[in-house]
């Protein structure tokens, strides 16, 4: 289960953006292009990182995010990523621009 390995990381950030305090919303978003699944990651942080940080009362939001890629040839953003190659020069060396992160979007206490 690799979703752990991100969830701790995650739980550190959100520890420092309370600082003491105890979170009431938790939201994360998650790059569809992350590799995460998000009902591993929600299990991580429910059954594993809230009892150990004693944060069972908080709500917890995912957020999806759409890939968004670069064509390094052209230029071109491309929103829609049906295929890999570029709709405008053809190029099949595309970039991810966004979409392939796993990150704590905001931290609400009560």
């Amino acid at each position: 289960m690799h979703e752990l390995s991100i969830a701790r990381p995650l739980a550190k950030e959100i520890e420092e953006k309370i600082k003491g305090g105890n979170p009431r919303k938790i939201i994360i978003v998650v790059g569809e292009a992350s590799g995460f699944d998000i009902n591993f990651l929600r299990h991580s942080f429910e059954d594993h990182i809230f009892p150990e940080k004693k944060w069972q009362g908080a709500e917890l939001i995912f957020e999806k995010e759409a890939p968004t890629l670069i064509c390094p040839n052209c230029g071109k953003t491309i929103e829609e990523a049906t295929q890999f190659a570029c709709p405008d020069c053809g190029s099949n060396e595309i970039d991810i621009k966004s979409g392939n992160r796993v990150y704590v979007k905001e931290v609400i206490c009560k």
